[in-house]
């Protein structure tokens, strides 16, 4: 019995993190390739996949990325609003550089919550970065008022 290709995804993508994750000192992408028995473009699509939903991270010796699980971060608070068919989510988090807030949007597709997008924020920076949003709406209501 075949599996569909959305369910092959996952499954593989499931994989590659778990296999990371009884690694902590990390791997390469062709380690994981050799290891897995998977293709080296199919394990570069996944682990770009678990940085981006921040699941892994990645750090670069030279022409070598190694691949570690991201178990680093501890979650502290949250909060989210709903927009439309959409949740955006807000998460207090701390590692031993510091604390950050992730925001990212997230869509529930099949009973599950997809992320589709992230930015990781320096708590130290919050403001800066509030500031900044305030100032460019701002501007942006002016212009809409001329």
């Amino acid at each position: 019995m075949k599996t569909a290709p959305l369910k092959r995804e996952k499954l593989t993508r499931e994989k590659v993190l778990d296999y990371l994750k009884k690694n902590p000192r990390g791997k390469t992408t062709t380690e994981l390739g050799k290891e897995l028995k998977i293709s080296r473009k199919t394990i570069e699509k996944h682990l770009q996949l678990l940085v981006f939903e921040n699941e892994a991270y990645m750090k670069q010796f030279g022409p070598t990325r190694v691949y570690y699980p991201n178990k680093r971060l501890h979650y502290l608070d949250f909060k989210k609003i709903n927009l439309n068919n959409k949740t955006i989510w807000f998460d207090l988090m701390e590692n031993e550089y510091g604390k950050y807030l992730l925001i990212q949007e997230k869509r529930e597709e099949d009973k599950e919550f997809i992320t589709k997008g992230s930015i990781l924020i320096p708590l130290n920076k919050a403001k800066l970065f509030v500031n900044s949003l305030n100032k460019l709406l701002k501007e942006n209501k002016l212009k809409e008022l001329l």
